[in-house]
């Protein structure tokens, strides 16, 4: 089980992951075709029902032409949207 700190970070990941998404225009649907993550996987994600893996969470910012490492530092500051 994780820890809530941990939880808290995935989660900040997921929002930033989502305002990427929302900026670039992506509906989840598209998101799901670009990035090859199951499209319930990105919509659970994003009512935070259910945390997914760090590779399909690295796969969407992938997708959505992220930095990995920049976006983990935003969230380890807190910086979620």
């Amino acid at each position: 089980m994780p820890s809530a700190e941990s939880e808290a970070y995935v989660r900040r990941l997921i929002d930033l992951l989502r305002h990427a998404r929302t900026e670039a225009g992506l509906s989840q649907q598209k998101l799901a075709a670009l990035s090859g993550v199951d499209l319930g996987v990105i919509s659970r994600a994003e009512r935070h029902e259910r945390i997914p893996g760090l590779a399909a969470l690295r796969d969407l910012a992938i997708a959505l032409q992220l930095d990995w490492g920049q976006l983990c530092s935003q969230a380890s500051h807190g910086q979620g949207k």
